[in-house]
């Protein structure tokens, strides 16, 4: 795979389920459900609930027998033939209040994200074999950068995610390095 969104792809798939918060399954991530091609639907973003549907019945046959419904207002009805347009009101249970563990890894667990998109749980012993791995014997020549992550960042990760394998200094600091000639737009419209 060209660039490294593969890596990021691979930390999630590898990602052991201990670190996932029970009842949430990474595979929304993995495996996201497209919209059909058919219908011009939004897809919602990471949700594997249902969008909602207004559901028709015949307003006829209804007080008479047990109802059939559609989500097609202008379909008969198999009993007497007249359109399915009375709606149906639906009355969902009351939503869970967003709790301390809402996501879908558990808060305990602080995530390192590498350069090339690798994604680890985040230890001592896993920071001090990046460090050996990096070959940095000085602590005082690391630095430290807060940075402000909008769309315009987002979209920039993600084309840079397609062309390189250095993601994040592209896009947090290609003002200070070299970003191999990869073109990046900066403006993104709403």
């Amino acid at each position: 795979m060209v660039g490294c969104l593969g890596n990021l792809y691979e930390s999630v798939e590898n990602l052991n389920d201990t670190y996932i918060l029970q009842g949430k399954n990474k595979e929304i991530f993995l495996k996201p459900k497209a919209p059909n091609a058919f219908y011009s639907v939004p897809l919602a973003l990471l949700t594997d609930k249902p969008t909602d549907k207004t559901c028709y019945i015949c307003d006829h046959c209804s007080a008479n027998y047990q109802s059939i419904f559609t989500d097609d207002p202008n379909k008969p009805c198999q009993r007497c033939s007249r359109a399915m347009t009375r709606a149906l009101s639906y009355v969902a249970p009351p939503q869970k209040k967003d709790g301390p563990n809402e996501g879908f890894v558990k808060d305990a667990v602080t995530y390192m994200v590498m350069d090339d998109l690798v994604v680890k749980p985040l230890s001592t012993v896993s920071s001090v074999a990046l460090l050996n791995e990096n070959n940095v014997k000085e602590l005082a020549t690391l630095q430290e950068k807060d940075v402000q992550f909008g769309m315009n960042e987002a979209v920039k990760l993600l084309k840079a995610s397609l062309h390189a394998s250095n993601v994040l200094t592209i896009v947090f600091l290609n003002d200070e390095c070299d970003y191999q000639n990869v073109p990046i737009s900066t403006k993104v419209e709403d």
